[in-house]
């Protein structure tokens, strides 16, 4: 009787969990005000050119390519929590300093160890969400995981905007750097929880890239509109001629769109005997938004819905792309997945910024469109080829 009881047990989300989304929500509130303060400030300086720019922002992703085969063996020694800590830490630690200079090779430097902080933080967290034994609240969890991680990214910018830090360099640099602090309260209560990851093993990447192709080109693709748009939408919205305060509320919408996407996609992907089909369609909305933000930048309303639908476009490809994982590859796997996707989405993202850099000194801001436009058609393109014509 006591042993059927227990079997007929309803899940139940762990405490330890909503501190874990709590402070995952307030570091990436950190990231939005960061992704929106970082290239308004360089732009502002008027010494920097777009690719140069993009070359600065790029030192993020290519600091998650370097750290992602090491953060298995980092999490072992620093411990899940230890990781989040030091991560937190770190973000402040090097933003304070990017106050006072405008020397590249000061930001490449201060842009990369950022970076690293802020994915040792998300691997450690995604990782302690994957690998505890949520049965049939695993969906409903993720849905909150990525609805928080949107929405704390489109906060990041109102924040700003609201106490008139968009391009007041001291100013935004404190609020970034206090908001990361705070994402350490809710971490004071999980100073004695036990995660189930202890870390300590070297992920699998190449078996899981092997075994993932489709879920990797969806992650590399995805990748360059994941970290372009948010790297280059501000400048984009001001060649248009918006104020910074306007053109900041296009990243907003954009993050919005994704999070209240979020639930309605999880609960899509449910209908579709084959998820790749959500991924499908979501990278073909993406080309679709791409293809008329020209047009559509000319009215500033048009501009927030079409941002608005783009952000729960790209939301359809990451929440896609995640379910997949968890579909495809066993539980002792989803370390090795979370880092293999991690660093794949990098690769594009440092491509995909780099690039876009380039193609708005040789186009103007155009070429930011030009660029999202060739990946996702990319995409869309490989996915029909998939299909076998009887």
């Amino acid at each position: 009787m006591d042993e059927t009881a227990v079997e007929k047990k309803p899940d139940v989300v762990p405490t330890s969990i909503w501190f874990v989304l709590v402070s995952i929500f307030l570091g990436k509130v950190c990231a939005g005000a960061a992704s929106i303060l970082f290239p308004v400030i360089l732009k502002s300086t008027g010494t920097f050119s777009n690719a140069i720019i993009g070359a600065i922002l790029s030192a993020e992703t290519a600091s998650i390519i370097i750290l992602s085969p090491l953060i298995g063996t980092i999490i072992g020694r620093l411990g899940v929590v230890g990781s989040v800590i030091i991560g937190s830490l770190g973000r402040i630690a090097v933003v304070i300093p990017l106050i006072y200079t405008n020397n590249p090779v000061a930001w490449v430097i201060g842009i990369f160890v950022y970076g690293i902080s802020s994915n040792l933080i998300g691997i450690a967290y995604q990782t302690w969400i994957g690998s505890e034994k949520l049965g049939s609240k695993r969906g409903l969890v993720m849905a909150w995981y990525l609805g928080g991680m949107s929405c704390g990214l489109a906060l990041g910018p109102v924040i700003l905007n609201l106490l008139g830090a968009s391009a007041e360099r001291l100013l935004g640099f404190y609020i970034v750097a206090g908001i990361s602090l705070s994402s350490l309260i809710p971490v004071i209560f999980l100073l004695k929880c036990k995660p189930p990851f202890k870390g300590g093993t070297k992920p699998r990447i190449l078996f899981i890239i092997k075994n993932g192709k489709k879920v990797m080109l969806g992650a590399f693709m995805g990748g360059v509109i994941m970290w372009g748009i948010p790297a280059f939408m501000t400048i984009y919205g001001i060649s248009s001629g918006m104020t910074a305060g306007q053109a900041a509320i296009l990243l907003t919408m954009f993050q919005f769109g994704g999070f209240l996407a979020g639930p309605l996609i999880s609960w899509i992907s449910d209908k579709f005997k084959d998820r790749h089909n959500v991924v499908i369609l979501s990278f073909f909305a993406s080309l679709l938004c791409s293809f008329f933000l020209p047009i559509a930048i000319k009215n500033i309303y048009f501009a927030y819905s079409l941002l608005f639908v783009w952000g729960g476009a790209v939301q359809g490809v990451y929440s896609g792309c995640m379910t997949l994982l968890g579909d495809l590859f066993r539980r002792e796997d989803q370390m090795s997945a979370s880092v293999a996707f991690t660093q794949v989405k990098a690769i594009g993202g440092l491509i995909g910024v780099s690039l876009i850099g380039l193609a708005m000194d040789w186009a103007s801001s155009e070429g930011m469109v030009y660029v999202i436009v060739i990946a996702s058609l990319l995409y869309f393109i490989f996915a029909l080829t998939q299909y076998e014509i009887e």
